[in-house]
């Protein structure tokens, strides 16, 4: 399916409501911090609110509230930028060495504080895809509920949690980066050519 995919060519990025890939659970910390975290050798997380309105909170299992949304007591990594008191707009971002093709998680946040956006950008800070989260959206039906983000190619560099109070519960659905058609293509050349000279070397030891 990966290589159907990787074939196929260029196709429109896609706001994708269930996970793709495999999943990667956030470790139990309960920081209060900025970051960066090292999340797996291919995950960094940051955050630009360390302080203000509480701090960004990483690996964090002891209850985390979502006012009329609910709470959970599952590890998260939360934005804690609830009201905007100090006149600062504030993300959480994932960033990744080498870049994904889609990424996602469970995610829930207070509905009646600032509208909160989730977008990813490749290598260069180019906006891929966006999403936003506000109270007049029918996405606030279903707290904890997954959004992601899915491309026809590997080039997702980083995915930014921006403004709000929100969380992300229990980990994330990335996949690895795969390789580009050129890429395949080489590939099989190269996996024809060494089946090509394991037959001529069959024949030649028969013929010996």
């Amino acid at each position: 399916m990966v290589l159907s995919a990787a074939l196929a060519g260029a196709a429109s990025a896609a706001v994708i409501t269930s996970p793709e890939a495999a999943f990667i659970a956030f470790p139990v910390v309960n920081a209060f911090t900025a970051g960066p975290e090292t999340l797996t050798s291919n995950i960094t997380w940051t955050s630009t609110n360390a302080s203000n309105q509480g701090g960004s909170v990483y690996g964090w299992n002891q209850g985390y509230g979502f006012s009329g949304n609910g709470s959970t007591t599952e590890t998260v990594v939360g934005l804690n930028d609830s009201s905007d008191a100090y006149q600062v707009v504030d993300s959480m971002t994932f960033s990744f060495a080498t870049p994904v093709q889609s990424i996602g998680a469970v995610l829930n946040w207070t509905v009646n504080q600032a509208p909160v956006t989730i977008a990813v950008y490749d290598s260069s800070d180019t906006l891929l895809d966006s999403l936003t989260l506000s109270a007049n959206e029918v996405n606030l039906e279903t707290p904890d509920q997954f959004y992601g983000f899915a491309e026809s190619t590997a080039d997702i560099s980083s995915f930014t949690l921006t403004d709000g109070y929100i969380a992300a519960i229990g980990g994330l659905n990335g996949v690895a980066s795969i390789p580009e058609p050129a890429t395949w293509a080489l590939m099989l050349i190269g996996i024809a050519g060494l089946g090509a000279a394991m037959r001529f070397g069959r024949r030649k030891a028969a013929i010996a």
